[in-house]
């Protein structure tokens, strides 16, 4: 190897070996919100080129976007897709997009990936009906310094929802702090942490959920900021209204049957379900095709989870959840053992 001080560690030849391409970990790393042992990955330009090198033979485990299309027409899954087709879903969030973003606005495709893990799980939602969407979540290229310091959830509620309100959009609560958690609405989206079902102890999760949310929030830390020129695909569902006799597909690519319709026995079942940010997303893009609301006779739980010990309310942590009533689009949070027949899952495979 070139100009490499030391020998990368097996860890993160592995980890390079796993994500297939550079561009995938680190995409992968970002999202992440940074991992300390792949920083020189991220920051070393060498270092990556020559990791690469000194690792010859493995075998690219991401697909970028023209091996995704492949994919689905090999499979026969596009006629699965609202849109008809992966492409043409695509151009229509371009379009979508241009509208905050700017009238130039492109999505690039070079840095569309799917991790060759998720595509049983992808395949399996899509053939049991419960994906019917491919969602393109995307930042562009330069924030402003203000952008920097936001959430995901903050970015785009406040570059996008807000943004639809001019198109006669309604968002519940606005202003003050009639949620529960005593939080202003820009306080929760702050507040919002995403997580992925393999973080909880489940065991924990299940005895006592307040606890391992806590838990989980002070081993992450703060939520990751939004990150400019980042683009991701997100396989789920753009029904209005999620059914109650929905088929429930997990990470694994399972068909499972929680419980009940509560986040703890979702998270049991490794079941992935939009984040906040995701959500917003959605909800946005519904309403500026048809004019319609996301949940408007049902609630559903988004991956994040809510910390609000300083506003001494009991419990003092709680998950992210979003429905729409005539008041508008609306963005709280519950007890993660909440469940009733109108609490939905909608998943982000």
């Amino acid at each position: 190897m070139s100009n490499v001080a030391s020998r990368p560690t097996d860890t993160v030849i592995e980890f390079a070996k796993q994500m297939g391409t550079v561009h995938e970990a680190e995409r992968m790393i970002i999202e992440a919100g940074g991992l300390d042992m792949f920083q020189r990955v991220i920051t070393d330009p060498n270092f990556r080129r020559d990791l690469i090198a000194f690792h010859e033979g493995y075998v690219p485990s991401a697909l970028n976007h023209a091996a995704l299309l492949k994919w689905f027409q090999d499979n026969k899954l596009e006629r699965f897709l609202s849109a008809g087709s992966l492409e043409k879903s695509i151009k229509q969030q371009e379009l979508f997009y241009r509208k905050f973003y700017g009238e130039e606005f492109r999505i690039d495709r070079k840095k569309i990936f799917v991790d060759a893990g998720r595509l049983p799980a992808i395949k399996a939602g899509l053939e049991a009906g419960c994906l019917n969407y491919a969602m393109i979540k995307v930042t562009p290229d330069v924030l402003t310094e203000t952008e920097t310091r936001m959430t995901e959830a903050e970015f785009f509620y406040y570059t996008i929802l807000k943004g639809i309100k001019r198109d006669g959009f309604k968002i519940w609560a606005e202003t003050g702090t009639d949620r529960w958690t005593n939080l202003e609405l820009t306080e929760l989206l702050c507040r919002c942490n995403t997580m992925e079902p393999e973080e909880f102890d489940v065991e924990v999760f299940k005895k006592d959920w307040a606890k391992e949310i806590i838990r989980l929030i002070e081993k992450k830390g703060a939520p990751p900021r939004v990150t400019a020129g980042a683009v991701e695909i997100i396989f789920t569902s753009n029904l209005v209204d999620i059914p109650s006799n929905q088929i429930i597909v997990n990470k694994n690519g399972e068909i499972v049957t929680p419980d009940n319709r509560s986040y703890i026995s979702a998270i049991a079942k490794n079941v992935r379900i939009l984040s906040q940010a995701e959500g917003i997303i959605l909800e946005s893009q519904l309403f500026c095709k048809d004019k319609v609301y996301l949940a408007p006779n049902t609630w559903e739980w988004r991956r994040d989870l809510v910390d609000h010990r300083d506003k001494k309310t009991s419990p003092d942590a709680s998950v992210a959840s979003a429905d729409s009533n005539d008041r508008g689009f609306c963005l709280s949070s519950f007890d993660a053992d909440h469940s009733d027949d109108s609490y939905r899952l909608r998943f982000a495979l």
